[in-house]
């Protein structure tokens, strides 16, 4: 796995610190986020890429929306995989909108790439 990531983060799409619910505690903690053309990741440090705390597959992730209605706090927005729904938190709008779309527009990318491939097999 760590040869995949390292070869994977000479693809960074955005990075930037933002928050993430915990989900046992369900407290916000700061981490830095890495985007890439097939993943996200989380990491405690700033661009310091070993040790992830999360990593989630673009191809897993079904949605990617806005929650403040569900949080109750400004600035934030959830990502549903399968497994579990992530709970984030940027400093402004601005930001928060721009992670909604690099991660969205990540997600179209990937989907495309790998419909081109389906149909290399047909």
């Amino acid at each position: 796995m760590q040869n995949n990531m390292l070869e994977d983060l000479k693809n960074i799409m955005r990075e930037g610190w933002l928050e993430k619910e915990s989900r046992v505690f369900k407290s916000w903690r700061k981490r830095w986020f890495v985007l890439t053309t097939t993943t996200l990741y989380t990491f405690k440090a700033e661009k310091q890429y070993s040790n992830p705390t999360e990593i989630i597959p673009l191809s897993t992730i079904s949605t990617i929306k806005s929650c403040q209605e569900e949080t109750n706090k400004e600035n934030t927005f959830k990502i549903d995989t399968p497994e579990t729904t992530f709970f984030l938190m940027s400093n402004n709008n601005q930001e928060k909108e721009a992670w909604i779309g690099a991660i969205g527009k990540a997600m179209v990318k990937l989907h495309m790439k790998k419909n081109q491939k389906d149909d290399d097999f047909d």
